[in-house]
């Protein structure tokens, strides 16, 4: 039995082989194919990616960063210089899924461009958590840590939809591996190029460089200042680039270096300051800096209220919540004083930072949870909380062979989601049917430069490929952004949901047929219940 568990233990630091991790590579991209051929998320993309392949179509035809959607409080901001007349600045979506999906484009079906989108670094991801956990515990990690994460919804879900947190995830873990071991300038360059590829796939990625910077510096405290100093640099200088390129981008758009919309978007939700209205589509735009000064309360009544959510709930991130567990089990030992690889530490940061981060967001704006928030740090969490599973089986002298079964069924729970789109296969297909219904309804009757004002403008412009801004929520507001701001040539009104009712309330006697809307016609009922209404005043 001893010998056993000798050849099941391969020691820790040994690098997985090349021909090893070919082989990952391709077995997750042969189960990443039959994902997207079994469901249907990237025929029909979730809102975010819906904006997405819309300002990818754009990039595509070789318009640049612009897009066909706007939001109420990006019209307001554009129109301090002039500019809030379409195109529009790509202000609202992340800058790496629009050129990656955009690209892809030129060359493939468009479903196909969105599921690769994300795909691409899905297929990434799982050999370079696979290497991690070889490093941190051989082999049995590795096959742990990737294979639970293949199969949770951070993986195979998120690849298939074209979702930003693929990319997020394979970056992070590309930073971890670079920086786990003995620091060295191509070991440092390599995670600054990766942090800069992230940047451009999610923001928060430059907050988090900062605990990165911090990490390198006190990796490197024992070589004097010169070479800390250096290393920091060679990390910054990739990072500092993306960021530039990207900053320089909205600059030509709109005015101001790294516009973004969805900040000042974000910053405002659940505060309670909207009543009747919503943060999102209100006729008002702040810098946050100067939104949290002018309501420090409000904003830390929000902040305490969203941390008490979602703290709690924090180890649930990516669906990988049995290995999240044992991620924060290993953070006891850690504070403990036990001998621990040092990136653990660069983790534990990154994870706290975040935590610290989400309260300024949102507490489940549009049925998003907060959690998705966390949920790209759900693999690299998890792979932590596999190589110690490992770690524990050793210290205890347990059979790996026999341990082969509650791990493997901790994978089987932890795929439970993805096995179940698996069973039902496609979920969208009276959606889809609707979606065009509209798109046929806009077309015969309108122009592709007509705008539309809608309550599902990402729907509206992803089927129609018309300009949409989002509808605000009250008929008067919209009056006066059709007047002041913006005038629209139609009008799109759809329920979204119970848990949305208040956004379309006032429009209720509209819908109903019970009010006219002054200056507009309704012309058509739509299946799923959406009225669609016609200008009739001049714009």
């Amino acid at each position: 039995m001893s010998d056993e568990r000798e050849r099941a233990a391969p020691e820790p630091g040994r690098h997985a082989p090349v021909r090893e991790l070919l082989l990952v590579g391709v077995l997750a991209a042969v189960a990443w194919a039959g994902f997207v051929a079994r469901t249907d998320f990237h025929a029909y993309p979730l809102e975010d990616v819906q904006q997405t392949v819309v300002a990818a179509r754009e990039f595509a035809a070789g318009h640049g960063m612009t897009s066909r959607i706007s939001e109420p409080p990006m019209l307001v901001f554009l129109a301090e210089s002039g500019r809030q007349q379409p195109p529009w600045p790509n202000a609202l979506r992340a800058p790496l899924a629009t050129v990656v999906m955009g690209a892809l484009m030129r060359i493939l079906p468009e479903p196909t461009a969105v599921a690769l989108s994300s795909g691409i670094f899905f297929v990434l991801a799982v050999p370079l958590l696979y290497v991690i956990g070889f490093r941190l515990a051989g082999r049995p990690a590795a096959v742990l840590a990737a294979t639970a994460f293949a199969l949770s919804p951070s993986g195979l879900y998120l690849g298939a939809t074209g979702m930003t947190e693929s990319s997020t995830i394979a970056a992070l873990a590309a930073i971890v591996l670079a920086l786990m071991g003995p620091l060295s300038w191509r070991a440092v360059l390599a995670a600054g190029i990766a942090a800069g590829i992230g940047s451009l796939g999610r923001s928060t990625m430059t907050w988090w460089a900062l605990v990165m910077v911090g990490y390198i510096a006190w990796a490197s405290r024992d070589a004097g200042w010169v070479r800390p100093l250096g290393r920091v640099a060679l990390f910054c200088a990739p990072l500092a680039l993306a960021v530039w390129w990207w900053g320089a981008q909205m600059a030509a758009l709109t005015g101001e270096f790294g516009y973004d919309a969805q900040t000042d978007i974000s910053i405002r939700r659940d505060t309670g300051l909207y009543p009747g209205r919503s943060s999102s589509l209100t006729l008002e735009y702040w810098r946050p800096r100067e939104f949290i000064l002018q309501h420090p309360g409000v904003m830390a009544r929000k902040y305490a209220r969203i941390a008490a959510e979602t703290w709690p709930r924090f180890i649930t991130m990516g669906g990988l919540t049995l290995l999240g567990a044992l991620f924060v089990a290993e953070f006891v030992l850690v504070l403990a004083r036990g001998r621990r690889v040092t990136v653990h530490w660069l983790v534990y940061l990154i994870v706290a930072m975040q935590l610290l981060l989400v309260p300024l967001a949102s507490a489940g704006h549009g049925g998003v949870s907060a959690n998705r928030y966390l949920d790209p740090l759900g693999p690299i969490a998890a792979t932590l909380g596999a190589a110690f599973a490992i770690e524990l089986l050793r210290h205890y002298r347990a059979s790996m062979r026999l341990a082969v079964v509650p791990l493997g069924l901790l994978v089987a729970l932890t795929a439970t989601p993805t096995l179940m789109d698996l069973a039902v296969g496609p979920y969208h297909g009276a959606a889809l049917q609707q979606a065009e219904t509209l798109a046929g309804a806009l077309r015969a009757r309108g122009t592709p430069d007509d705008i539309v004002a809608s309550t599902e403008e990402g729907l509206v412009a992803w089927a129609s490929g018309m300009y949409a801004v989002g509808l605000p929520v009250t008929p008067a507001e919209f009056l006066r952004m059709d007047r002041e701001f913006l005038a629209v040539d139609w009008v799109h009104l759809q329920h979204r949901g119970e848990e949305n009712r208040a956004r379309t309330e006032a429009w209720e006697p509209i819908m109903a047929g019970e009010a006219t809307l002054p200056g507009f016609e309704l012309v058509e009922r739509l299946p799923g219940g959406s009225v669609l209404l016609r200008r009739t005043a001049p714009r």
